[in-house]
């Protein structure tokens, strides 16, 4: 593994390019709640960038981000060059990024604890508070069909859990 050392500088919005290879996708009610984040907690989380072969600032991480940004009007955002990586890993690192913040989840009793003592509109971010939701009841133990209805599953092990926003089994 290369060690290296990341310097976070300032620059302009307009002057990055998407990597065209990025497949995250970024919906409009994405890229609202980021929007969102950044007005009230700034702009926290620096850009992954690289210099093309073109010499522009390519995003490498961080599309959703200078998405929001564009949308908010800020002329400069943070970023990290990451031109010390390889172009293989560098395009890897894209598809790692993006996977890696998916591959985990929510312990829901501590985050819903955690949000009914902040005064904040989460739903603002995308979050679904469980207040008054007995925890055993979110989750359905069945796999919901195209037409929105629930269906038994009996290929499922009567303890499997499914989350009701994202369908994956927990």
């Amino acid at each position: 593994m290369k060690e290296s050392r990341l310097k976070v500088e300032e620059v302009a919005t307009g002057s990055l390019v998407p990597y065209a290879g990025n497949a995250k996708m970024h919906p409009h009610e994405q890229v609202d709640q980021i929007a969102k984040s950044i007005e009230e907690f700034g702009f926290s989380d620096p850009v992954g960038v690289w210099t093309n072969p073109e010499g522009e600032l390519e995003i490498v991480e961080g599309h959703g981000r200078v998405l929001a940004a564009r949308k908010l009007g800020l002329e400069t955002v943070p970023v990290v060059r990451l031109d010390h990586l390889t172009d293989e890993q560098r395009r890897a690192y894209t598809h790692v990024h993006n996977q890696t913040t998916l591959n985990s989840g929510f312990d829901f009793e501590i985050l819903d604890s955690e949000l009914e003592t902040l005064d904040y509109d989460f739903e603002e971010f995308g979050f679904h508070t469980l207040s008054g939701i007995d925890i055993e009841d979110f989750f359905v133990r069945s796999a919901s069909a195209d037409d929105g209805e629930t269906r038994e599953d009996p290929a499922r092990d009567g303890d499997a859990r499914i989350c009701p926003y994202c369908g994956r089994e927990i």
